[in-house]
């Protein structure tokens, strides 16, 4: 606010050190208040305070309700992830499986071969694979004896031979009477 020098007397004539005497001497008027006005700057002041709470209050129940809305998405994107997570490692074992029933594993071994080598368990997958070998070798050794010829009384073996003997025993049991070769 700026002193109205008009109302000092002499001011204009004054040297600067009776100017500076002045000027601290000076008791500036009060002003004056206009009461309506305070009132109504009181009132605004208020109304500005009051609607900015409201904003406040605004802001925080929207906050909460992103907040709690992030927190649900944020569950629903686990939940996807661990579903497909769980998709992805089924489909890992249900392509080891296929791989180790093409190889001639039974269905149960297969698949408790295929969950080892999914999880990264190689000393199951090592322990099922000599199962599985062990197995081939005593089916290929139960196959080589039936393949085995029996013992004979000296006739030549084959299927010839043996349908010939069939012949025999069977006209043996009818009665009748060898047949002639030649």
């Amino acid at each position: 606010m700026k002193i109205d020098t008009t109302k000092i007397e002499g001011y204009a004539n004054m040297s600067p050190e009776e100017k500076l005497a002045a000027l601290e001497g000076y008791d500036m008027p009060e002003p004056t208040q206009d009461s309506g006005e305070i009132q109504r700057l009181k009132d605004a002041v208020s109304r500005a305070n009051s609607e900015a709470a409201d904003y406040k209050r605004q802001l925080r129940a929207k906050q909460t309700d992103d907040e709690a809305k992030a927190a649900e998405d944020a569950k629903a994107r686990e939940a996807m992830q661990q579903e497909l997570e769980s998709l992805r490692r089924d489909k890992a074992v249900g392509a080891y499986q296929a791989k180790f029933l093409e190889l001639g594993y039974d269905a149960t071994a297969a698949a408790d071969a295929a969950k080892a080598l999914q999880a990264g368990e190689f000393d199951k997958v090592f322990a099922a694979q000599a199962a599985f070998i062990d197995a081939t070798k005593k089916a290929a050794a139960a196959g080589a004896l039936d393949k085995q010829p029996g013992l004979s009384h000296g006739d030549p073996v084959g299927a010839e031979a043996k349908k010939q003997a069939e012949i025999a025993a069977l006209r043996r049991y009818m009665g009748l009477p060898p047949e002639k070769k030649g």
